[in-house]
Order: structure tokens, then C-alpha cells, then sequence
């Protein structure tokens, strides 16, 4: 079995994600953690459900970050989460160092995995992973789209009143409460386009719903949401062990591509076993062209501002 190792296991989103790719039974997972003891016991609480799902769960525990060594696929979720009224740009100084210090060991005990990060503010923790590892850019990918794809699509089918397996729509940019860009434009219900199926004033309030409900949760939970973003993390994961090549929106460096370079931003991404091959180019409305624009110079300020912490 392909190993993926998660580190920040002990966190909620660490662990959801070890829980949804077990679900999956399609890779040996690592759960890395210096809270060791909360780490085993949440491989522990994994392992007793097995019988309840009919099979046993592959993975291990450990507190040691040598345990990752040989990991097809590395995902790090350590990090402080967001309290309630903060912005993940408040986490920048801190994380940016947990970060650095992880990413040291990656390329030392797994020097070719593939690198997930999702630890917060998103596009500015990629770039700090990719800087230490040296790791070409099509192996360091950032966790986000997906996420806020998935909370674009829910909104949509809570407006509407319809399923949303019938909903098809992404979000690219910045992984920020202000600055990602749900794209409107290509959004379809059923193949309908959204345009035709909502109000200018409906299809805003879809808009800012999916740009603050990260924010949203926390103010309820008091603490950054786990489930979905689990599950987001996990998909790409699972893109990647069995080399699905699916398009998903990632945060990846850009070197020219979408007119953006120099930046790290969320766009469509063709996923498998290399890490992302291709990255999609997909049409914007002149406001949405603006807006990702935008949203890439506000990534650069972002990136500065961690190039002080590394």
C-alpha cells in the first residue's frame, strides 16, 4: 500500500483526514503528532470503529517525524487554528515557523513525496514548504479549493432548494475570507448556468456565504472547522495514491500561467501521482479577471511578509 503520512495528526483536521482516507482503505497511514499520547489515541478511536465498518484500518502513530521517512504522500495540518474574529493572516509569524521546522524534516526522512499543506494562511504556508524543500513546484500543492468549491456548491444548493449533486462550480485565489473568487461565471445547476437560474441579489449572497464560512464556522465551533476540510484534503490525497488525474483546485506557484506570476494561488489543477501536471486555464468574466488578479497581489503581500519568518 501507497504510505501517507499526516503531521498534526492530533488536531482535528489531521485526524479527519486520517479518518477519510482509512474509510477509503487504499493507503498505510502515519500519524505524526508531538502530543503522541492524543495522537495514538485518535489511531486507537480509528482502529476500534473498524470492526463497525467491516475491516481493519492501516496506520501507525508516532511522535517522531523519522516515521514519515519513505511517505509517497506527506500532509501537514500543524499549525494554530483560527480563534474566533481572527484572520488567517493573524497565524502568518507562527505557523510560518512550524511550517519551515516540518518542512526541514520532509525533505530529509521523504524527499519524493508529495507535499499537502494546509496549514493556514494557505498560499503563503505553500510557499514557505516549497522554499525549504526545494521541491520542484508540481510536488508542493495547497488544500483550499477544494474546500471552498465544496462550501460554493452547498450555498448554491441551499439557495436553490436543490441537490447538490447536481451542482458544479469552483473557487480560485487566495484562500482569504476576502479575496477568493468564486467563479459565477461558469457555475451550472443540472448544466444550467447559475446566471439563469438566480437573481444578481441571490447569486451575491451565494458569494459572500461561501467567502465567510470559514469564518462563519469558527464563530460557532470557536475553533477552524474539520470535517469538510478533511475530507477536501483526503480527495486530493486519494487524486494523487491512484493517480486519478482529476481536476481539482489547488494552490500551486504560478509562473506566468493565468497572466499571474510570482504567486501562489488557488487554480485548476490536474492531479495525480506527480503531483499536479497541468494547470487548467478556464475562462473569467472581466469582474472575476479582476478580482483573481487582485487576489494574486494581495498572495504576494502575504509572501513577503512570511519571507521574514524563514
Amino acid at each position: 500500500m501507497k504510505k501517507v503520512s499526516i503531521i498534526g495528526a492530533a488536531g482535528n483536521v489531521g485526524a479527519s483526514v486520517a479518518m477519510w482516507l482509512n474509510l477509503r482503505k487504499i493507503c498505510h497511514t502515519v500519524l505524526i503528532d508531538l502530543k503522541s499520547d492524543v495522537a495514538k489515541g485518535k489511531a486507537t478511536d480509528l482502529r476500534q470503529s473498524g470492526p463497525l465498518h467491516g475491516f481493519d484500518f492501516s496506520f501507525e502513530a508516532s511522535s517522531e517525524l523519522s516515521a514519515i521517512e519513505g511517505s509517497d504522500v506527506v500532509v501537514i495540518t500543524a499549525g494554530l487554528p483560527r480563534k474566533p474574529g481572527q484572520t488567517r493572516e493573524e497565524l502568518i509569524e507562527t505557523n510560518a515557523k512550524i511550517v519551515q521546522s516540518v518542512s526541514l524534516e520532509v525533505a530529509k526522512y521523504a524527499p519524493n513525496c508529495i507535499y499537502v499543506i494546509v496549514s493556514n494562511p494557505l498560499d503563503a504556508m505553500v510557499y514557505v514548504a516549497q522554499s525549504v524543500t526545494g521541491f520542484p513546484r508540481n510536488r508542493v500543492i495547497g488544500s483550499a479549493g477544494v474546500l471552498d468549491s465544496s462550501r460554493f456548491q452547498t450555498a448554491i444548493a441551499d439557495k436553490l432548494k436543490v441537490s447538490v449533486r447536481d451542482v458544479k462550480a469552483i473557487v480560485l485565489g487566495a484562500h482569504t475570507d476576502k479575496d477568493m473568487v468564486p467563479v459565477v461565471s461558469t457555475a451550472t445547476v443540472g448544466g444550467v448556468p447559475l446566471s439563469s437560474l438566480a437573481s444578481s441579489a441571490d447569486i451575491q449572497e451565494i458569494v459572500e456565504k461561501t467567502k465567510t464560512g470559514g469564518a462563519e464556522l469558527t464563530k460557532l465551533i470557536g475553533t477552524s472547522a474539520w470535517v469538510t476540510p478533511g475530507k477536501a484534503t483526503a480527495s486530493m490525497v486519494e487524486a494523487i495514491i491512484l493517480d486519478e488525474k482529476r481536476v481539482l483546485p489547488c494552490s500551486v506557484e504560478l509562473k506566468g500561467e493565468l497572466g499571474i506570476s510570482n504567486c501562489f494561488l488557488g487554480v485548476p489543477v490536474v492531479l495525480g501521482k506527480e503531483g499536479w501536471s497541468k494547470i487548467i486555464s478556464i475562462p473569467l468574466s472581466p469582474e472575476e479577471k479582476s478580482a483573481f488578479e487582485k487576489s494574486a497581489t494581495v498572495n504576494q503581500e502575504l509572501v513577503k511578509i512570511a519571507q521574514n519568518f524563514i
